[in-house]
């Protein structure tokens, strides 16, 4: 009798079990699962990616970035990734390797969204490279042209504004430099290159905050060489233009007019104010290599 209850003890405990495991499998089956994403998945690699760029891990941001794109050529995340690669480079300001990604974006995927992300971007980094007036503009020249671009192609982009500003700032460096160099020119008597210069200012930047001085230099240039009357023009065009200006009444003096400047609508001095808050807008991102080149004390020559 005892061994025929243990029997039936150890069946009913076995159902019991079974009911149990099977309970569980049934529970799994309907019980809804959160989406997990597969390890070493290019949405991981994404995710591993973002993470370590935003702690500004960019090497190694940029080595999971690489792995998705290498792995999972197809991705939807290609793009995002490729553009994140550019971002990485430019954020550690390494220009030159952000522009080649974004080129590279530009090329393979000429219908994305994003393209005017990326547009602007190549136009940033190479603004984010101009020289000192007294270097070489030729990366000042390629981020007018890249801003042009992003302004022309891409007009409702958040990002106009933004090179719209950064457009005008590169042009008034570039009047700039025609400027200083142009006096530099004059100061020592090469009238004719001078002038050149000083034209150049006047054709290609109109409304420049230097075109009455630009005016008043190409006067005297042409005064020097005995070109009376065409220097005349150029002072009496900077008399009716800029009649605040502080080089109008030498202008005027130059050609023997007789000019009162109203005070109260005088242009700030250019040589002080004018010049002191562009130098302050120039100094901002130049001012690691003007600490460290020591050559900024030593007299300055024109460049190309």
């Amino acid at each position: 009798m005892r061994s025929y209850l243990r029997r039936q003890l150890l069946v009913a405990g076995c159902l019991i079990l079974l009911l149990s495991v099977s309970g569980c499998a049934a529970l799994d089956l309907f019980s809804p699962k959160q989406a997990e994403t597969p390890a070493g998945s290019d949405r991981e690699l994404m995710s591993q990616a973002e993470a370590a760029i935003a702690l500004k891990e960019y090497a190694d941001g940029r080595k999971h970035l690489q792995r998705l794109i290498n792995q999972f050529p197809e991705s939807e995340l290609v793009p995002t990734a490729r553009l994140s690669v550019g971002r990485a480079y430019f954020d550690e300001n390494r220009y030159d390797e952000a522009r080649a990604e974004y080129q590279r974006f530009i090329e393979l995927f000429p219908q994305h969204e994003q393209l005017d992300e990326a547009q602007y971007y190549t136009a940033l980094s190479y603004f984010r490279q101009i020289e000192k007036v007294d270097r070489d503009q030729t990366m000042t020249r390629k981020a007018v042209r890249e801003f042009r671009t992003l302004i022309s192609e891409f007009r409702s982009s958040q990002f106009a504004p933004d090179a719209q500003a950064m457009l005008a700032e590169s042009q008034r460096r570039l009047a700039h430099r025609e400027l200083f160099v142009g006096k530099f020119y004059f100061h020592r008597a090469a009238y004719g290159a001078a002038i050149s210069r000083f034209e150049s200012v006047l054709k290609e930047y109109p409304g420049s905050e230097y075109n009455d001085q630009a005016l008043y230099y190409l006067g005297e240039s042409l005064w020097e060489l005995e070109q009376k009357e065409l220097a005349k023009a150029a002072f009496q065009r900077l008399i009716a233009d800029f009649p605040g200006s502080d080089v109008t009444p030498l202008a005027a003096k130059r050609i023997g007019m007789t000019f009162v400047q109203d005070p109260g609508n005088r242009k700030p001095r250019t040589s002080f104010l004018n010049t002191a808050l562009a130098a302050m807008s120039d100094a901002m991102s130049e001012l690691k290599d003007a600490i460290l080149d020591s050559s900024i004390w030593a007299p300055a020559l024109p460049q190309q």
